[in-house]
Parts: structure tokens; C-alpha cells; sequence
């Protein structure tokens, strides 16, 4: 299987270098002598791919897009939803043709008027660019005969003024908004501002709070890094914090250097990996996302015959101690996962836990001897310690997992997982922009986080029915959702995980997007 996009792959973490000095004052100075603007040095790894931003696949990739560029529709880090460059609409009674009124007086950073004609280029482009990918973009009025060659245009992407675009949907779509607000529909130029893809990939335009100034190869620290100068766009059309410009240093390299310590980060972007030693370092405010990012097992039956048993795989689902895990491996800067249900969901139990003693008595239906299996996860992380902690506790009903493991995470999330011969996989995706967008796209079979193509029909249409038209039947239907998942163990949940960023100065405004990418917008240095 090709690897694919930031949305289809399991979700890659940062795993930024070391933090050093303070950050630079602006030039700029107010009345009383004060500095009213800041530039500061970020570091983030790895390397971004692209730009464009439905080529991304990384989180560097999303952290320098949301940065550069803007969506209609705003998701905070729980799904909820707020205008942006729309800056209102309405959606008919039978949620099939959605009015956007944009906003005025909005410029990209060339100083091109953002219109109507901007939206659709953008999502006829999404479209085009990335095929069948995106499920949502099918729902279009059109977007079949487009696709073919058999309309220069989608039908269902009207402009009704400069100012207002509509959207028709063949049929209902629930999540066509969070869709709008993912990183991989930010709105670009139309035509790319006139200029090749090449070129716009290398320096895009956007409405963004920053903008690209450049961007070089440095070396600082006895380390090589690709360095993305950006600078605040003082025609952004929304309130912003004093931070005047950042550069972003990215690496394909890890953070482990004792080298990289002299080069005077003000802004880190951090995982559990690191956070204990920096915490201990001290002098770091470390600011961290919500609980969203659900890392779990994938168990593939097709590449395991022990695995075709639902008594099998219901015994690693209940034997695997989450707490435990949690405590030794993360020093409880985690929270465990009893439940695939999205964290927060309305209708997810947090008190819920799993019965461990169960695994026994699965065990019992499951002939004697050894069992093997694979499970493909990464060296010399967190992810690695996660692999030997279930290798350990799996022994104990005599089934040997032998844990293979790969060096480069980038070609572990990129590539491995979809060559792999292992029958288990330890990934991780996020729950984005909506909880159940979530799990539609997790038991679709061309879902984004379905990567074993697992056919659920049962589970997908219940899953159809969300939201619920009340309370009671949304609660009934999560909690039915909850419990056959549970039962074909095919998703093992082991526990959540935020991200985090640290910083040297004190901010203020600093808020996490889709649940990991840090809004930058509004970020304000104190004094």
C-alpha cells in the first residue's frame, strides 16, 4: 500500500531537539522604552514534505500550513467549530446546500483580494489533486463528472457573489463542516497566484497570520537544519498577539544531540519522549494539548491464523493493563484507553475499565501452547518501551510476541506500516475535528484510519445514525458502538496522549487546533 497523505497515515508525533537560550526582542519599541514585538526561534521535527497543505503528512507539515494559511471554518481542540474566512453561513433544512458569506477586506499575502473564486479553485483543486481520497469531497453535487473529464467544472460549487459561495451535496453529509476546518482544505490563491506548483510548494501564499519570508539550509550547534523565516502579515484579518516573526528550524533528525543544546530555542515542540528531562532541566513553560490523540493496536487477522479467532483477539483487548502502562511508561503523563470511543465523546464512560481477569477465561477457549505473533512498532522511543511492556505482559497467557522494530520513525509512519508482514501494529490517529468523524472513518472501509480495509457493516451503520436525534438515543448507540467493537477486537486501545510545547518566555494565548497543531495566531510574549 502506498503511503498517504497526514489524514490517511497513523499519526506521526514530534520528537523536537533540545532547548537552549531565551528569544530575541523586535527592533520596535512603544512609548515607555518597552518591546513591543518578539521574534522567536522554534524548533520542530521532522523536516516538512511539503507546503501545499493536502501533501502533508507530518506534524511539522500541518504546524507550517496553519501558520501560512486559512480555512472557512475554525476547529478548536475539541471539534468546536467557529468562522474564519467565512465569516458566517447557513446550511438548508435537509443538509445538502450550505451558504458561506466570507469575509471582507481579506488579502492573501501578495496582496490579492480573497474571494469566492479563491474557495472553489481550492476545492476543485482538493478534488482534483487528490482523487478519491477524501470521501468528503465525493458528496459533492458533481464531483463524479468532474473527476472524469465530463465537466470542466464541479456543479455543485456556485458563486453567488464575490463574497458568497454555496456548496451543494448530492447527498447528506454530516461532517462536511469539520471537514472544511482539517488543515488539508486551507484556502489557496486562485491558480495557484499565477504560478507553477513547484514554485507554490516551495513559497506558498496564504491569509494566514504569517507569511513566508524565505527559507535556507543553516547550520548552528554542529547540526544541519532547513530554516522557514516566518513573518507576522500586518494585513491579517483577525486579532493577533506580539510575536513579529519565527523561525522554524526542522531536522530529520532526532533529539538526543548534546550539540543541538547550544542553539537558543525559544519555542520547542515536545513529546513524552523528552518531557521528563525537560521538565527536570527546568526554566521551560510547557503548555500541553488536549487528550486526543488515541493510540491503540491493529490486529490483522488476514496476516495471522491465530488472529481469525475473536477469542484471541478479545484476550489481548482485556490483558493488557493500562494503568500500569501508563504509570511505568509515561509516568502518568497519559491517560489509559479502555474504550475506541472518542475521549470526551458524549456517551464515553471515563470511568470505565476494562476487566483484566477476563483474559484468563479467554485463554481457556484458545488450545494449549505457544501462540506467536508480530507486532511492528518503533526503536528507541516511547512507542518501542510500549511494544516490550505488551511483549511482557501477553507472556504471561503464553503467546510470544516478537516485537520488530524500526529505526527511522519517519519511514515507520510513512512507509513500513503499510509494507509490513507483522500481523500487529502500534499506531496512533487522531480524533479530529469531530469524535465521530472519528469513528466513521475508522470502520469505513476506505476510511482514513481504517488502513487494514476492515469491513464492519454493522458498526458503520449505526455509526451513520450519529448525531442522535436526542440524548438517550445518541447514549444507546455510542454505548452499542462501544461494546461490538469491543467484541471483534480489532482496534486494541491502549491509551491518549497530548501534545506539547514548550516555551522559554511567558505567553499568553497559546491554544492547540485540531488537537495537536499549536494556534500561533494569538500568541502573546509578556514581559
Amino acid at each position: 500500500m502506498a503511503p498517504r497523505t497526514r489524514a490517511r497515515v497513523l499519526l506521526l508525533l514530534a520528537l523536537p531537539a533540545l532547548l537552549a537560550a531565551g528569544c530575541s526582542r523586535g527592533k520596535d519599541r512603544d512609548g515607555a522604552g518597552r518591546p513591543r514585538s518578539y521574534r522567536l526561534k522554534a524548533v520542530i521535527v521532522p523536516r516538512p514534505v511539503s507546503l501545499l497543505p493536502y501533501e502533508g503528512i507530518h506534524y511539522a507539515d500541518g504546524q507550517l500550513t496553519d501558520a501560512i494559511f486559512s480555512n472557512l471554518v475554525y476547529a478548536d481542540h475539541r471539534g468546536r467549530l467557529a468562522p474564519e474566512l467565512a465569516q458566517s453561513w447557513e446550511v438548508s433544512a435537509d443538509h445538502r446546500v450550505y451558504t458561506f458569506h466570507l469575509r471582507r477586506g481579506v488579502r492573501f499575502h501578495d496582496g490579492r483580494p480573497f474571494t469566492a473564486a479563491d474557495v472553489v479553485f481550492t476545492l476543485e483543486n482538493l478534488m482534483a489533486k487528490t482523487r478519491g481520497r477524501y470521501v468528503e469531497m465525493q458528496s459533492i453535487e458533481g464531483s463524479a463528472e468532474f473527476l472524469a473529464g465530463a465537466a470542466p467544472g464541479v456543479s455543485g460549487l456556485r458563486i453567488l457573489d464575490d463574497h458568497t459561495v454555496q456548496v451543494r451535496l448530492a447527498s447528506e453529509f454530516k461532517y462536511f463542516l469539520p471537514f472544511l476546518a482539517a488543515e488539508y482544505t486551507a484556502v489557496l490563491p486562485r491558480g495557484l497566484a499565477g504560478r507553477t506548483e513547484e514554485k507554490f510548494r516551495g513559497r506558498p501564499i496564504g491569509t494566514g497570520p504569517f507569511r513566508l519570508a524565505g527559507s535556507e539550509e543553516r547550520t548552528e550547534g554542529g547540526r544541519s537544519y532547513r530554516v522557514f523565516r516566518l513573518e507576522r502579515d500586518p494585513g491579517y484579518f483577525a486579532p493577533s498577539g506580539n510575536v513579529a516573526a519565527i523561525d522554524f528550524y526542522t531536522t530529520n533528525g532526532g533529539g538526543e544531540s548534546g550539540s543541538a543544546a547550544s542553539v537558543p530555542f525559544d519555542l520547542v515542540f515536545v513529546t513524552n519522549d523528552e518531557l521528563e528531562q525537560l521538565a527536570l532541566r527546568g526554566g521551560r513553560h510547557i503548555f500541553n494539548s488536549a487528550p486526543t490523540t488515541l493510540n491503540f493496536l491493529v490486529l490483522n487477522p488476514a496476516g495471522n491464523e491465530w488472529l481469525r479467532r475473536p477469542a484471541l483477539r478479545q484476550l489481548i483487548y482485556t490483558a493488557i493493563d493500562r494503568e500500569r502502562l501508563v504509570r511505568e511508561i509515561f509516568r502518568n503523563q497519559a491517560l489509559p484507553a479502555h474504550s475506541l470511543m472518542p475521549f470526551g465523546l458524549l456517551g464515553q464512560n471515563p470511568y470505565y475499565r476494562l476487566d483484566y481477569s477476563r483474559a484468563a477465561a479467554l485463554r481457556a477457549q484458545l488450545p494449549p501452547g505457544r501462540i506467536a505473533i508480530d507486532l511492528l512498532t518503533v526503536a528507541n522511543s516511547k512507542r518501542g518501551q510500549v511494544g516490550e511492556f505488551i511483549r511482557r505482559e501477553l507472556a504471561r497467557f503464553d503467546i510470544d510476541v516478537r516485537v520488530v522494530t524500526v529505526d527511522d520513525p519517519y519511514a515507520y509512519f510513512t512507509r513500513d506500516v503499510y509494507r509490513t508482514g507483522a500481523s500487529v501494529i502500534l499506531g496512533g490517529t487522531l480524533d479530529y475535528p469531530a469524535a465521530y468523524h472519528f469513528l466513521s472513518h475508522l470502520v469505513e472501509p476506505g476510511g482514513y484510519y481504517n488502513i487494514r480495509g476492515f469491513s464492519l457493516p454493522a458498526v458503520r451503520s449505526r455509526v451513520a445514525t450519529l448525531p442522535g436525534a436526542d440524548t438517550v438515543s445518541e447514549t444507546r448507540s455510542l454505548a452499542w458502538i462501544a461494546a461490538e467493537l469491543e467484541r471483534e477486537a480489532l482496534y486494541v486501545p491502549l491509551y491518549y496522549y497530548a501534545n506539547f510545547v514548550a516555551l522559554r518566555p511567558s505567553v499568553s494565548g497559546l491554544t492547540f487546533k485540531f488537537g495537536e497543531v499549536a494556534d500561533l495566531a494569538l500568541l502573546e510574549v509578556r514581559e
